[in-house]
């Protein structure tokens, strides 16, 4: 038999979550904000680094308990969390610097050239953009290992033809 609902919603259906992505960062949360997660046992609720916590040992329960696949759910849970906590404290850092620029802008009379600098210090490439220059700094190392052995590979065989010769 079909379960009728007397024309109610369900409750808390979507009312209590929230948007936190990169946008909804730029000042509308804290450390202190309370955060409901809906993870895969259920409902946790807590700020940032309390969920951290206990995705965290959750994880080693689920893995002393020989359940990988929980535990691996639980650690990405974990990991989530970890990054927004490190977002948010970036995002304090930066508008602590900034408040500092701006209250010595105001004493030196130099607002334009500090604010281009601190612009330029602040914003820092892409995720994708870093990966691409840490392969490329690996790549350029081994090409230049690989050219040093080159080097020492023709200095030895023009010693050893050196020898012959004489």
């Amino acid at each position: 038999m079909r379960q009728q609902n007397n024309g109610r919603r369900r409750q808390n259906r979507g009312s209590n979550r929230r948007n936190y992505n990169n946008g909804a960062l730029n000042g509308n949360i804290n450390k202190n904000t309370v955060i409901d997660s809906s993870g895969p046992d259920g409902r946790q609720r807590g700020s940032v680094a309390q969920l951290n916590e206990k995705y965290t040992s959750l994880a080693s329960d689920a893995s002393s308990s020989d359940d990988r696949i929980l535990a691996e759910s639980f650690l990405q849970f974990a990991d989530h969390y970890y990054r927004l906590q490190k977002e948010i404290e970036l995002n304090n850092e930066n508008k602590e610097s900034k408040l500092k620029t701006e209250l010595n802008s105001e004493s030196n009379n130099s607002t334009d050239i500090e604010l281009e600098d601190h612009d330029k210090i602040s914003k820092k490439p892409s995720r994708r953009k870093r990966g691409f220059q840490m392969r490329e700094a690996e790549l350029s190392s081994v090409e230049d290992k690989t050219r040093a052995n080159e080097v020492n590979d023709t200095k030895k065989d023009k010693a050893v033809s050196d020898n012959i010769l004489i």
